[in-house]
């Protein structure tokens, strides 16, 4: 009997080690922004309610890991308690690190972007201006819903902020990282013919499918920006269709102009579709979310895949899976 409930025990370890995305299951998390900083891998996520009916996130969190095996959860590392200037809907973050400092950007109210500033990438943060770096009510340009932040530092040391919802906008940030220098700037996307996409509202009546919004190209939100051989890649959702997932297009300045390559990775359960892609030692991973763990929208669940290249230097477009590559404790 003891030979057959250790034989039983295995099993059951065997089938947890097999069940590996979400990769955290002991809260509701979305919206993944993974960095390296020090060569251990963070994520910076959203943090969904237990009891959520609507996107009325509270706070973020922070988990890290040094083998995508074993994760630490740094709990709860800003909120909205920490701001003065902002009540409601602590939405999808991102952070990176200039000289020794850690710069957190995150979006509030759908309407403003802050950031908050720490000594360790898992903070504290704290708020750094008392104020919003970009404020979508001041300044109408910024768009309808100025959310969804994202950063890349270029190889000349120039900064640059990436954020939007069905409108994308690009500005640079001054090198102490809190304030912008310039204009915001439309982020355009075409086609390979050369024919601009822009997001489209569906009229009356169309399919919920992502030909209603414009096509597979479009921007819709959760932009996220890397530099692979020389061409910026811009990684974004490109909508909340049934079809709907993230994408990507490449540009050979930062500002662009974008055209459209493809998909990043098929749909996923989540009517979101948002996250980010990091080399670390050597292997490339897309972090999205789904809700597959709760069938709510409100209730997502952070996830990891590997990523592949082709010969060409583009993506190969990623099956979500129930596998991923790591499970935290």
């Amino acid at each position: 009997m003891k030979r057959i409930l250790n034989l039983l025990s295995l099993l059951v370890v065997a089938a947890l080690a097999t069940a590996q995305n979400p990769f955290v299951t002991h809260k509701f998390t979305a919206d993944p922004s993974a960095r390296v900083f020090n060569g251990r891998l963070y994520v910076y996520s959203s943090h969904d309610r237990d009891d959520a009916k609507y996107f009325d996130m509270e706070d973020w969190a922070c988990f890290s890991t040094t083998d995508m095996v074993n994760w630490t959860d740094h709990g709860k590392i800003f909120s909205l308690d920490d701001i003065s200037w902002a009540d409601k809907w602590a939405w999808a973050p991102d952070c990176i690190e200039r000289n020794g400092k850690y710069y957190f950007y995150y979006p509030v109210e759908r309407k403003k972007i802050g950031v908050a500033v720490a000594d360790k990438p898992e903070g504290p943060f704290k708020d750094a201006l008392g104020k919003p770096l970009v404020d979508g009510i001041a300044e109408p340009f910024a768009g309808a819903e100025p959310i969804d932040p994202t950063i890349l530092i270029d190889d000349d040391g120039q900064a640059y902020m990436y954020f939007g919802c069905r409108e994308a906008r690009v500005v640079k940030l001054k090198k102490n990282m809190i304030k912008r220098d310039g204009k915001l700037q439309e982020l355009k996307i075409y086609d390979k013919e050369g024919n601009r996409l822009l997001w489209r509202e569906p009229k009356e009546g169309e399919p919920n499918i992502q030909a209603s919004n414009g096509g597979d190209g479009v921007y819709g939100e959760g932009p996220w920006i890397l530099k692979k051989d020389g061409k910026y890649l811009l990684i974004y959702a490109n909508g909340w269709a049934k079809d709907a997932t993230m994408v990507y297009a490449s540009a050979d300045n930062p500002m662009g102009p974008f055209t459209y390559e493809g998909k990043v990775m098929q749909s996923v359960s989540s009517g979101t579709s948002h996250g980010s892609i990091v080399e670390y030692k050597g292997q490339w991973y897309v972090f999205y979310h789904t809700k597959d763990n709760s069938d709510s929208n409100f209730k997502r669940s952070i996830c990891v895949d590997k990523l592949e290249w082709d010969e060409n230097g583009k993506i190969i477009p990623v099956s979500p899976t129930r596998e991923g590559v790591s499970k935290i404790n």
